[in-house]
């Protein structure tokens, strides 16, 4: 089976700080990482990014299921691997094995629901789209889903890079940095005030 790879590079990356998509590791950006990963995958956007292969999305900004509406006019394959530029390390070999599956839905498991690191049919998601009111409702509302969980990621990644959120990594960063900070804050005031 054919798929195809869709990017949504279009949020506002508010938890993050700073547009994340553009954020670099190691000198390539993480949109850029995910880019040379998977060749030419569909990039959606609210602007335009300077790729070979992507789609800007018109009007008001209205979360990540009208840029997954607006990719769908694109895609060519009968699979779609559904994925945001949080995880600049996910592997092809990952969504190759993840889009072989045959199910409506394969999506990886935490202990919570991954949309976004999920193989969808083409007409699934066509059907179930206009309904869906949140990203989880892409996989609740599917009769046929198949979970992939830890272990079956960490035999093709060992050291689970690929599944890896850099949002919340350097958002739970940022609040520890936070706490930290606030703590060294009350500490010198109380100082300053014994003095």
């Amino acid at each position: 089976m054919s798929f195809d790879v869709v990017i949504l590079a279009g949020g506002k990356s508010s938890r993050f700080g700073c547009d994340k998509c553009e954020f670099k590791i190691n000198g390539a950006t993480m949109l850029d990482r995910l880019n040379f990963e998977f060749g030419e995958p569909l990039i959606v956007s609210r602007h335009q990014r300077g790729y070979k292969r992507e789609v800007v999305e018109e009007g008001r900004y209205e979360g990540p299921l009208k840029g997954i509406k607006t990719a769908l006019n694109y895609m060519k394959g009968d699979k779609v691997f559904l994925t945001g530029c949080d995880y600049p390390f996910l592997t092809s070999r990952l969504v190759e094995h993840f889009c072989d599956k045959n199910f409506k839905v394969v999506s990886y498991y935490d202990g919570r629901f991954q949309p976004l690191l999920s193989c969808y049919s083409l007409d699934y998601l066509k059907q179930v789209i206009g309904n869906a009111r949140k990203l989880t409702d892409l996989i609740l509302m599917s009769n046929e889903i198949y979970l992939v969980g830890y272990y079956e990621v960490k035999m093709l990644d060992p050291y689970m890079l690929s599944v890896e959120d850099m949002d919340s990594l350097v958002s739970q960063r940022r609040k520890e940095e936070f706490k930290v900070s606030q703590i060294l804050l009350k500490e010198s005031s109380e100082i300053l005030m014994r003095s």
